[in-house]
């Protein structure tokens, strides 16, 4: 079991965003938006930390033992946005991460929370925010 520090840690230094933006013609602006929050390591290291997410802070998540067939290794995955709202709360605002990173996973938790990205203005600024617009991300 880890402290709510260590946890903390944990999320700063190896908590990796994943972001996708998908074609999709069934949504109102022609694309879909997915957000998780995946911790790659050993087996017993990620039970761990899924369990004391669940028992802290009420977050589910899952742990699968390959993440592919090209990569064999173990993933936690943390995905809903209330779940991801709850992770973002976790960390107090003050603190630096390791990659500078995690103000991009809050500004993208807000943005999806706040139903902004099935708007135009919300999509260009998730779009920016992982990068693909002139290679600048403008919340680092």
């Amino acid at each position: 079991m880890y402290s709510k520090d260590m946890i903390v840690g944990i999320l700063l230094s190896i908590a990796k965003m994943k972001l996708s933006i998908s074609v999709n013609d069934r949504s109102s602006i022609g694309y879909e938006v997915r957000l998780s929050l995946v911790i790659r390591g050993d087996k017993e290291f990620l039970e761990a930390i899924q369990r004391d997410f669940l028992m802290y802070y009420n977050i589910t998540c899952s742990v699968k033992l390959k993440e592919s067939k090209t990569r064999p290794r173990p993933i936690l995955t943390i995905g809903g946005i209330g779940n991801l709202e709850k992770i973002a709360d976790i960390v107090p605002k003050n603190l630096p991460s390791f990659d500078s990173k995690w103000k991009d996973f809050v500004a993208c938790v807000a943005i999806i929370k706040n139903k902004k990205h099935k708007t135009l203005d919300g999509l260009e600024s998730l779009i920016k925010i992982k990068g693909y617009l002139n290679g600048i991300n403008q919340y680092e």
